[in-house]
C-alpha cells in the first residue's frame, strides 16, 4: 500500500494550508455579496439571488452562526463550511480522475483530467467546475443535493487561484493511501495552532480542530490484526492443530492464516505465543495461539461481525476493517468481490464522527477503495456512517413543530432534541440507552422515512428543510449511537479535563465519574458500553490512564471486570508529524468478558524505538539495529491479569513484579527539596567559591549522564533554621514544611543521583542537598552500591523504570519499585566496580568537583580556565581541603600550586601592554606553558584555540574577539 513520502506530505501540506486560506477569503466575499450577512438583501439582488440567500441564512443558522435582534448574522461557520465544500469537492474530483475513477455521465465511462478539460472547452464551461460536478454526481452520500452552499459562485480570482494550488499537487499524491486523511489534518492545522496558543477551553468552536490526529497506518494495522486477525486465527489453528504444534516461527504463523482472496492480505503485526511460555515471556514451548487470545465469544462467522469507528476521522480505520473484511468474506463464505463489498458495508461497517467534515470525507475513503477494488465507480449500498456532531440549531418548539400532528414523529423529534442539544460538544459520548424515554430504542431507525416524508412536506421552508436534513442525520447517528458492536476500533480524542469546557465538564462528571479525567478515557469507558457482552474494544490512547493515580479506579474497575488482551505500549515518537512527549500513547484491547482467575494478559513494550518506523518493526516482534536487550526487541510477554491490580495504584505493567526483589529492598530512595523561590536562594558555586556564612552545596539537575553532574549550585540554607525555612512556613504552614524540605534522610551518605525526567540520566551523589528534580538512591549496605550504579547505567534501568511511570516526571515510588536481581548485578559489578562507588572527579570547570587545572579541563574550557586562573579564581577544591575527590583528581588540585604566582595580584589583566605589565596574551601563553610543561608548543596555542569553536589563529586576536561571547 504506497503512502506519502516525507517530501510529497510536506507539500500537501504547505498546499492544503494555503487553500484553506484562499478559500475561507473568498467563501466570506461570495456570503456578504449575497448579503447573507445583513439583515435584508440588497436592492440589486434579483429573486434567484434572494431565495439562495434565504437557504444560506438558513444553513448558517442550523450551523450555529447567531444573530442578535436587529443585528447582522454572524456567518463565521457559513463561511468555513462553503470554503471546505468548494475545495473538497474539487480534491476529490482530483482523486477520482487520478484513480481512473471520474466519469463523465452521459456516456458512463472514466475520463482524465486532459479529457475533462476538452469536454469543457466544447461546452464553454470551466474543467475545473465540470470535474467537481461530475465528482458530485457520483458521491450523492456525500455531497449533499442542492447544498445552498455549493450552488454559491466563488469569486473567480479565488477559484483561479484554487485551480493553480491543486495543478501544484503532482498526481502521486492522489493514488497514496493515506493522502485523504492528511487532507483534512492539515485543513485544521493552522486552527489548531491557533486555538493552542489562545490557551482558551475547548468547546464546541475549538473541539474538531484541536482533537484532529491523523493515525499512522502501523497502529491501525496492529489493532486490527490482532482483533479481527486474531480471531481468525484462532479458528485457522483449531482447524488445523499441527501447525499449532508444529509452525517455528510467529511468521510461519502468519503466512499460514493470511487471506488469499483478492490479492491476499497479510497480518504482518498479528502476534503469536507459545501455550508454555518461558518466565514472562511469550515464547516456550506448547502450542502457538494468538498473543490477544481468540475471543471465542465472537461469532463464529464474520458476516456476524459489527465493527464501530466512534471518532472515523476521515475513514482510515474503516478503509483498512473495509480492506480486511471483504478479503475474509470472499475467503470464508465464497463470495464474489461485488457481492462481498456490499455485504460488509452492509453488515460490518459503520462510523461516528463529532465533526461531519470528516464524516464526508470517510464515506469517500471507502467508497475510493471499494471502486479501486472493482476498478470503475459502481452504486453502492447505504453506508452507516453517520455526524455524532450536528447541532441542532433551533428551540425546543420549532425542532418539535417540523413533525406537524404526528405523534409519533414528534415524541421521535422530542427524544433528539434532548439527546443532541449539546451534541457539537459531546459527539459520540452521547448514549441514547441512558436517555430514560418510553421510546424504544428502534424508533430511531423508525424516524428516518417520517423525515423523509415532513422534508417533502417543507420543501417550500427552507429554515425546515435545513432542521428536517440535520434531523435525518441525527436519526441515522442516534441508530448507530443506540446499536451494540464486536469491534469498537478508533484512536480517541486526547484532552485534558483542564482544558475542557464547563459542558463537557458537566457531562463528564455526571456520565463518566470514573474516567473524567480525560476526554480519551471518556471514550474508552463509552466504547466499552458499546459491545455486545463479548465484544471488544481496541484503541489509540494516551497511556498516562495506564499508570496515573487520577485513573485509579477506573483501571481497577477494568481490570476486576473485564477482559485485557493485549497492550502495547508505544511512548514518544510514535506520530511522524508529532515530536518529543506531546503525545505518548499506547494500544490497548480491552474486551467485556469477566475475566478469569487465571488470566494472561500480552504486553508489548515498543518505547525504546525513537521513530514510527522502528515502533512498528518491534511490534512486529522483529530486533532494531542498536537495541539488544530483550525488551528492546518486541517480544511479547505475558503477566497474570489479575496480578496488575496488585501493582502499585493498580498501574499496568508489563512485566510480573511477583515475588522479585526491588530497588527499595536495597536503597534508601529520596526526593529532593523545593525552594519556592530559587532566583532569591539560589546561586551558581562560581559565585561563591567556598560555602559559608550560611551557604551549602545543592546538587542539581544531573547533566548528560556521563556519572558526574549537577555539582554547580549553592543554597542560602543557613543549616535548615534561617530564612528559606521561615520561607516555606509562611507558604505551606509550619505543619506541612516536609512538603517541600525533602532528602535529609540520605544528606551526607554517598549513592546515585538519578534525574526524573526524559532519559532519566544519572550521576554520582556525595551527600550534598539536592533539588526536587532528581532522586538520590543511597544503598543501604554500601557493599550494594557497585551493583546499584552498574544496574543504573544501563538502558534496562530506565526501561523497566518507564513501565512502571511513564509520566514525563517519574515519581519516587517508581524507582523503588523498579525490579533488582541483586545476584545478577552484583556479577557485573565485581568487574566493572570492585571497589564500589568510583571516587568523584569532574573535569567540567562548572562543577564544584573541578580540581582547577587548566591542562586536565575539558578541551573547549582550556582556556577559559586558565584565563580565570590567571585572574586569580580558584575552584573550590583548592580551598576546601576536606572535600572528597579522587586521589587522581586532588593531585591535579596539588599541581595548581605552581601556577598561583602567575595570578594577576589585583584581578585586573589588560589586553594591552600598561605600566610595564605584559600584555594578557602573553601572560595567558606562560601561564598555559607552565601547565602543559613539555607538551606545551605554538601548534598546541592553535590547537585550543580551536577546541573553542573560534577561528582566531593567536591568543590576542582570541581574547580580543571570542573571550567574552565564549564566556560560561
Amino acid at each position: 500500500m504506497p503512502v506519502l513520502s516525507t517530501e510529497l506530505r510536506s507539500k500537501l501540506e504547505k498546499t492544503v494550508a494555503e487553500a484553506r486560506d484562499v478559500a475561507e477569503a473568498g467563501a466570506r466575499i461570495a456570503v456578504e455579496s449575497l448579503a447573507v450577512h445583513h439583515y435584508e438583501p440588497y436592492a440589486h439582488m434579483d429573486d434567484a439571488q434572494r431565495k439562495l440567500r434565504n437557504r444560506l441564512r438558513a444553513r448558517a443558522r442550523q450551523l450555529g452562526d447567531q444573530q442578535e435582534p436587529g443585528a447582522q448574522l454572524e456567518i463565521r461557520h457559513l463561511v468555513r463550511e462553503c470554503a471546505y465544500e468548494h475545495w473538497h469537492r474539487m480534491l476529490f474530483a482530483r482523486f477520482l480522475a487520478e484513480n481512473n475513477l471520474l466519469i463523465e455521465p452521459e456516456m458512463g465511462i472514466a475520463i482524465t483530467m486532459d479529457e475533462c478539460e476538452e469536454l469543457a472547452r466544447e461546452a464553454g464551461e470551466d474543467p475545473r467546475a465540470m470535474a467537481a460536478r461530475f465528482a458530485q454526481d457520483s458521491l450523492p452520500q456525500i455531497f449533499r443535493e442542492s447544498d445552498p452552499v455549493l450552488e454559491l459562485t466563488l469569486p473567480p480570482e479565488t477559484q483561479q487561484a484554487l485551480d493553480r494550488l491543486l495543478d501544484s499537487l503532482p498526481a502521486d499524491v492522489f493514488t497514496a493511501d493515506d493522502s485523504l486523511g492528511w487532507t483534512y489534518q492539515f485543513w485544521q492545522s493552522k486552527r489548531k495552532k491557533e486555538v493552542n496558543e489562545s490557551g482558551n477551553k475547548i468547546g464546541a468552536d475549538e473541539l474538531l480542530a484541536v482533537t484532529q490526529l491523523f493515525t499512522e497506518h502501523y497502529m491501525v494495522q496492529f489493532l486490527y490484526h490482532n482483533t479481527i486477525g486474531a480471531w481468525h486465527a484462532g479458528k485457522v489453528l483449531a482447524a488445523n492443530p499441527d501447525l499449532a504444534r508444529t509452525a517455528q516461527s510467529e511468521q510461519e504463523l502468519r503466512d499460514a492464516v493470511s487471506l488469499k482472496s483478492q490479492g491476499g492480505y497479510d497480518f504482518d503485526y498479528l502476534r503469536f505465543v507459545r501455550s508454555s511460555p518461558l518466565t514472562g515471556e511469550g515464547r516456550g514451548e506448547g502450542s502457538w495461539r494468538p498473543a490477544a487470545g481468540t475471543f471465542d465469544g465472537w461469532p463464529k462467522t464474520a458476516k456476524k461481525i459489527k465493527v464501530l469507528d466512534p471518532c472515523c476521522g476521515s475513514g482510515h480505520f474503516l478503509n483498512e476493517g473495509f480492506q480486511l473484511l471483504v478479503r475474509l468474506r470472499m475467503d470464508e463464505e465464497g463470495l464474489d468481490l461485488k457481492e462481498a463489498l456490499e455485504a460488509v458495508l452492509t453488515d460490518n461497517l459503520h462510523g461516528l464522527e463529532i465533526d461531519p467534515r470528516c464524516t464526508q470525507i470517510a464515506a469517500f475513503n471507502v467508497a475510493m477503495a471499494a471502486w479501486k477494488l472493482v476498478g470503475k465507480p459502481i452504486e453502492l449500498p447505504p453506508m452507516h456512517i453517520a455526524c455524532s456532531g450536528l447541532a441542532v440549531g433551533a428551540t425546543k418548539g420549532k425542532w418539535i413543530s417540523l413533525a406537524g400532528d404526528d405523534s409519533r414523529l414528534r415524541a421521535g423529534m422530542e427524544r433528539l432534541y434532548d439527546l443532541f442539544e449539546q451534541a457539537p460538544v459531546l459527539g459520540s459520548l452521547i448514549d441514547p440507552k441512558a436517555l430514560k424515554s418510553d421510546l424504544f430504542v428502534a424508533d430511531f431507525a423508525q424516524l428516518q422515512p417520517l423525515l423523509e416524508k415532513a422534508l417533502e412536506r417543507e420543501a417550500d421552508n427552507v429554515e425546515e428543510t435545513e432542521r428536517a436534513v440535520a434531523a435525518q442525520g441525527m436519526a441515522k447517528a442516534a441508530e448507530l449511537l443506540s446499536s451494540e458492536y464486536t469491534l469498537a476500533i478508533t484512536n480517541v480524542p486526547y484532552l485534558g479535563r483542564g482544558q475542557q469546557s464547563d459542558v463537557l465538564k458537566e457531562f463528564a462528571e455526571a456520565n463518566y465519574k470514573e474516567a473524567k479525567a480525560d476526554l480519551a478515557t471518556m471514550f474508552v469507558e463509552r466504547m466499552m458500553r458499546s459491545l455486545e457482552g463479548t465484544g471488544t474494544a481496541a484503541t489509540v490512547t494516551p497511556q498516562n490512564w495506564l499508570f496515573l493515580t487520577s485513573y485509579k479506579k477506573l483501571r481497577r474497575q477494568l481490570l476486576k471486570h473485564r477482559t485485557w488482551n493485549l497492550v502495547a505500549r508505544l511512548g514518544p515518537g510514535a506520530f511522524e508529524t508529532i515530536s518529543g512527549h506531546v503525545v505518548n500513547v499506547a494500544l490497548p484491547v480491552i474486551s467485556g468478558l469477566n475475566p478469569r482467575e487465571t488470566a494472561d494478559m500480552a504486553g508489548v513494550d515498543a518505547t525504546s524505538g525513537t521513530t514510527p518506523a522502528d515502533k512498528a518493526t518491534l511490534l512486529r516482534g522483529e530486533p532494531v539495529a542498536g537495541l539488544g536487550e530483550a525488551r528492546a526487541n518486541g517480544l511479547v510477554w505475558l503477566v497474570r491479569q489479575k496480578g496488575q491490580l496488585e501493582n502499585p495504584e493498580s498501574r499496568v505493567i508489563l512485566v510480573s513484579l511477583g515475588d522479585v526483589k526491588s530497588l527499595g529492598d536495597y536503597a534508601t530512595v529520596s526526593e529532593g527539596l523545593h525552594t519556592g523561590d530559587y532566583l532569591r536562594f539560589g546561586r551558581k558555586q562560581w559565585e561563591l567559591p567556598k560555602p559559608g556564612n550560611g551557604w551549602a552545596r545543592q546538587q542539581g539537575g544531573t547533566g548528560d549522564g556521563n556519572g558526574q553532574g549537577g555539582c554547580e549550585h549553592v543554597l542560602f540554607w543557613e543549616d535548615g533554621a534561617g530564612k528559606l525555612i521561615d520561607f516555606v512556613k509562611a507558604r505551606l504552614g509550619s505543619e506541612v514544611v516536609t512538603m517541600w524540605i525533602k532528602g535529609e534522610e540520605v544528606w551526607g551518605r554517598r549513592g546515585i543521583a538519578v534525574g526524573t525526567m526524559s532519559d532519566l540520566h544519572h550521576s554520582l551523589y556525595e551527600g550534598a542537598l539536592f533539588t526536587h528534580g532528581i532522586v538520590a538512591v543511597v544503598p543501604q549496605d554500601e557493599s550494594h552500591a557497585g551493583p546499584i550504579l552498574a544496574f543504573i547505567e544501563t538502558r534496562r534501568f530506565r526501561q523497566d523504570v518507564r513501565l512502571l511511570d511513564q509520566k514525563v516526571c517519574v515519581a519516587r515510588a517508581a524507582f523503588e519499585q523498579v525490579p533488582f536481581d541483586l545476584d545478577h548485578w552484583q556479577k557485573i559489578a565485581t568487574e566493572k566496580y570492585p571497589n564500589g562507588l568510583p571516587e568523584p572527579q569532574s573535569d567540567d570547570p562548572t562543577q564544584w568537583l573541578f580540581h582547577g587545572h587548566p591542562a586536565k579541563a575539558e578541551p573547549a574550557t582550556v582556556l577559559q580556565v586558565a584565563v580565570g586562573r590567571l585572574l586569580g579564581y580558584r575552584w573550590p577544591p583548592e580551598l576546601d581541603l576536606e572535600m572528597r575527590l579522587a586521589d587522581e583528581a586532588r593531585e591535579w588540585v596539588n599541581r595548581c600550586d605552581e601556577l598561583l604566582k602567575l595570578a594577576d595580584e589585583d584581578g585586573i589583566v589588560c589586553i594591552p601592554s600598561i605600566r610595564g605589565e605584559q600584555p594578557a596574551a602573553e601572560r595567558l601563553r606562560t601561564l598555559l606553558a607552565a601547565a602543559f610543561g613539555e607538551d606545551w608548543a605554538p601548534e598546541k596555542e592553535r590547537e585550543l584555540i580551536a577546541e573553542t569553536g573560534s577561528k582566531a589563529t593567536d591568543l590576542d586576536t582570541w581574547l580580543r574577539d571570542e573571550f567574552q561571547a565564549g564566556r560560561r
